[in-house]
């Protein structure tokens, strides 16, 4: 994982916290796909480049009043990370509160995002990132420091 890439992701999730599209849309390459064919939510499917994102971003804004997502760990090699996210918000209408941890897997073309996609399971989203034997030894790993309760 690159310091480039690193600190993108990172730019990433404070544009969305500020609601900065401008800056998000300077981080994309122009073939981004945001995959969250495995969302549970309202927001499943696939949105495609800048527009789409924007698209995406304006409906979560909307069904929240207030919404963050913060940074746990980054994990990854060469053009994959995987994010392990904490998300905290309140719905505009229900005024529910939402407290959610998942990953997500950002994937890099000349050193721009192409590719962001949500994962239920973090094993799931190492896989994709890094292949299943990458996966394992991360898991094992995170067991033994985290218990596997947190993630698995």
């Amino acid at each position: 994982m690159t310091e480039e890439n690193i600190e993108i992701v990172r730019q990433s999730y404070e544009a969305f916290n500020s609601r900065n599209l401008d800056l998000i849309g300077k981080l994309l390459h122009p073939d981004f796909e945001l995959d969250l064919s495995n969302s549970m939510g309202f927001d499943r499917g696939n949105y495609f480049g800048e527009r789409g994102l924007g698209r995406f971003f304006k409906s979560y804004w909307e069904a929240f009043e207030s919404i963050s997502i913060d940074v746990e760990e980054l994990i990854g090699k060469g053009d994959a990370i995987v994010a392990l996210i904490r998300v905290r918000g309140r719905g505009t209408s229900s005024g529910a509160e939402v407290d959610a941890r998942g990953p997500h897997l950002w994937r890099f073309r000349d050193g721009r995002v192409v590719g962001l996609a949500l994962y239920e399971q973090l094993d799931e989203a190492l896989e994709a990132a890094m292949g299943a034997e990458a996966r394992d030894a991360r898991s094992a790993e995170r067991s033994e420091s985290v218990g596997e309760a947190r993630w698995s």
